[in-house]
């Protein structure tokens, strides 16, 4: 998975199928911050040792030393309910896109109609402007209201599941969707599989009634359908019902710790088969909306779902499932309707959260924006904060990171030849990108206008849906960082099993994430860490299943799959022995793709350290009294450190598929012996984790 959001989108598919005031606020903002951003510091968890707490023992508590004295200096805000380098550097990102919005509002007017410039200040003067969203209450939704409201059979439902897929980007119930072949990465295929639920955190599914984050939830789907317009007793009734519903369609579902394993989602059948897996979701009529034909074969992704799913058409009542769709489409377009919806998004974000306040406007304006418009909103951020010796820098990095994991490849004992030789053929076959695209997706012809956000949303998803139809029939073509956890001003990076490679997004090149003229045991140990991290991904519980070529394949001796699963459980373990918050740990069957990519990411960045300063020798010397080794491991801690709320500890530890940047401090660094020989940590210390404990597995 990528570092903070999913690894790639194709498969998040497959697993689960007054504006002129406004205006005038963030052109404001332009004089102030248009020659310069504030100067970040040791507060901003740029590398320091002024951040440290060098009275504390590393032996005893190793993040503590590495970041007490920032632990002890800074309160997190009380807007945030994680407050570490990933929300600092996400604030810096937002101020520089403030300014780059601000220009592009400005110059919307004259601009050429479909440019970068017309189409990002049109659509974010859209969302601002809520006077008249608020005057126009649910009057953007009649159209699509008017729709359901027509359904008067199972077929048209299954229609309207695929119009609003097509149209809006809802996946509802489920669905049929042409992407590239898990055993093929160069043709495409056809899946079907399950819809997504108004909630992302499923474990309140499986929660009893009077858990409070099912509460919560119970509560956010009445208010949102109160403030619809439904009277309270309608509301409580359609409440219960999609309460009820997404617990069934969940309880239907395999765990996210079983979609890991691949083959669990690769069922291939003919076309008749799955269709007699649920007689009464037709795929000719899904399709039909998509002007596609019936293919010879499709893949399943939850055969036992479409089972699940046929029953509950079967016995229950058309309208409930209009009903539902109702809410889904209430719950999709909230967030440009009127104000009165920020409410009960509010209370939700502070049951899950324990944040009490929405972020402000324009921050949700300049989010939905980047989710919707990242490419052009891309450019004109690449154009104006992101420069090419950032780029050279990440690059030299990129090289010396996959040049240690070649180095450390053939040294594992616990693998036999034959896997070792399809590990190098897959690592010297990485397709890594940094920065941004080489070609722009095109949205010129997109319609995009500043006076109804909720049609803009919908001409961007139908043109997103046309994109991808037009591909069809010809090889696979991937658009480079257009993901939205790869889109250039998305802080992140991402590996991507089907591609073989990940992507080094343009925001997260900044600092204090990375810090290009730091020392480099900074460089390599923070930065270089997370270069690793992705690079490790290509090798972890999920990432190994594919091949060279990014096919899902078995390029694995039985004993070394046993060897691996063997390194695996140690992490799984590690996970349940640490507490989060008093009584709560992790998941760590969900969690040991991201923590076996942690190590890997610790021990390359520091492999990569060692190849440099061999190379530059002149710079292998102490700085601030520590050696380069010590820095290392130092900054490595010290990037992960978190001020954050027990609710969202907590919500992390149920549901989190990433653990949290805490658990990241020091976990990862248990598993090295560099660590234990930069620091004198022996055993029966408190930091000292047994040698049989340690993966080793990259």
């Amino acid at each position: 998975m990528s570092l903070y959001t999913e690894r790639n989108r194709k498969l998040n598919i497959i697993r689960t199928f007054a504006v002129s005031s406004a205006m005038a606020m963030i052109a404001g903002s332009v004089v102030a911050q248009d020659i310069d951003l504030p100067e970040l510091g040791p507060d901003d968890l740029l590398f320091s040792v002024d951040n440290m707490d060098q009275n504390a023992d590393p032996k005893q508590d190793f993040y503590r030393f590495a970041a007490g004295g920032w632990l002890d200096r800074i309160e997190r805000p009380s807007d945030k309910a994680s407050y570490s380098f990933a929300s600092i550097q996400a604030q810096r990102i937002t101020d520089q896109i403030k300014v780059v919005v601000a220009r592009a509002v400005e110059g919307a007017p004259k601009a050429p109609k479909g440019s970068p410039t017309q189409l990002v200040g049109d659509f974010f003067t859209a969302y601002m402007d809520v006077e008249r969203r608020n005057e126009q209450g649910m009057a953007p939704l009649q159209e699509e209201m008017d729709r359901i409201a027509a359904i008067a059979s199972l077929e048209d439902l299954t229609r309207y599941a695929a119009h609003i897929q097509k149209a809006a980007g809802i996946a509802l119930l489920a669905g049929f969707v042409p992407l590239s072949d898990l055993a093929d990465s160069t043709r495409y295929a056809m899946y079907s599989g399950p819809g997504e639920a108004g909630l992302e955190a499923r474990d309140i599914y499986s929660a009893d009634d009077d858990d409070p984050r099912r509460t919560a939830y119970r509560n956010f789907v009445h208010d949102m359908l109160t403030t619809a317009g439904y009277e309270a007793a309608e509301a409580e009734r359609v409440t219960a019902l999609v309460l009820d519903l997404e617990t069934a369609l969940d309880a239907a579902q395999l765990t996210q710790a079983e979609k890991l394993d691949l083959r669990n989602l690769n069922n291939r059948m003919s076309m008749e088969e799955a269709q007699k897996l649920i007689p009464n979701f037709s795929a000719k009529a899904y399709l039909e909306v998509f002007k596609l034909d019936l293919p010879e074969e499709i893949i399943v992704t939850q055969p036992n779902y479409l089972k699940a799913l046929s029953t509950m058409l079967q016995e229950r009542n058309l309208e409930d499932f209009k009903d539902y769709a109702r809410f889904r489409l209430i719950n999709k377009f909230s967030r440009v309707l009127s104000t009165d919806f920020d409410e009960p998004q509010r209370a939700l974000s502070e049951a899950f959260s324990g944040v009490a306040t929405l972020r402000p406007l324009e921050e949700r304006a300049l989010a939905l924006l980047q989710k919707s418009l990242g490419h052009p909103l891309g450019q004109l951020y690449v154009n104006a904060y992101y420069d090419e010796d950032t780029r050279d820098k990440t690059v030299e990095l990129v090289n010396y990171i996959v040049s240690a994991f070649a180095e450390r490849v053939p040294t594992r004992e616990w693998l036999s030849d034959s896997t070792k030789e399809e590990a190098m053929a897959k690592l010297k076959a990485f397709d890594n990108k940094v920065g941004y695209p080489e070609t722009w997706i095109d949205y010129s012809s997109v319609e995009i206008v500043p006076d109804n956000p909720v049609a803009n949303l919908l001409a961007i998803a139908e043109s997103d849906t046309q994109r991808l139809l037009a591909k069809l029939g010809g090889p696979v073509m991937e658009e480079d960082f257009s993901r939205e956890s790869t889109l250039p001003v998305a802080m992140n990076a991402s590996y991507n099993a089907q591609l073989n490679g990940f992507q080094i997004t343009a925001a997260i090149s900044q600092p204090p994430g990375f810090q290009p003229d730091a020392d480099p045991a900074v460089r390599f140990c923070r930065f270089g860490g997370v270069i690793g991290h992705e690079a490790t991904h290509g090798f972890d519980t999920l990432g190994r299943q594919f091949d060279a070529k990014g096919n899902l394949r078995d390029w694995w001796t039985e004993e070394d799959t046993e060897a691996f699963v063997v390194e695996a459980k140690k992490l799984i373990a590690q996970t349940a022995e640490t507490e989060l918050v008093e009584g709560h740990v992790g998941n760590g069957a969900l969690w040991v793709t991201e923590n076996m990519a942690d190590v890997g990411g610790v021990k390359l960045g520091y492999t990569a350290l060692m190849n440099y300063l061999a190379d530059h020798p002149e710079e292998n010397v102490k700085i601030d009294g520590f050696t380069p080794e010590q820095r290392c491991f130092i900054a490595w801690a010290q990037l992960w450190a978190e001020k954050a709320t027990d609710a969202y500890l907590i919500n992390v530890a149920n549901s989190g598929d990433h653990p949290p940047n805490t658990y990241r401090t020091t976990a990862p660094l248990q598993h090295f012996d560099a660590f234990y020989e930069a620091f004198d940590i022996k055993e029966g210390d408190p930091m000292w984790l047994p040698p049989e404990k340690r993966v080793n597995a990259w």
